[in-house]
């Protein structure tokens, strides 16, 4: 199978490198996986709501990847549970 950057495709790379690299998407991204830790919400809903409030695409045009969305609220999660 051939990945990009270690990332399933562009689409799944890309989309990882904007949530983690922009400010105000990292911060939603946090802001979202705190309401998963106090249990305001499911992880699903979570990206369905990040899916929802980011533009269409990503800035370089890319499709999100709801899956790769999902693995960066998995990893946000438990950090905050290790330091909470």
């Amino acid at each position: 199978m051939t990945t990009y950057n270690g990332y399933e495709s562009y689409d799944h790379w890309n989309t990882a490198l904007w949530i983690n690299n922009d400010k105000n998407m990292y911060n939603m991204l946090l802001n979202k996986t705190e309401l998963v830790v106090y249990m305001r919400i499911t992880k699903t809903q979570a990206v369905y709501e990040m899916l929802r409030d980011l533009p269409n695409k990503t800035p370089d045009g890319a499709n999100w990847q709801a899956d790769t969305i999902l693995d960066l609220i998995d990893e946000q999660y438990k950090e905050q549970l290790k330091y909470s």
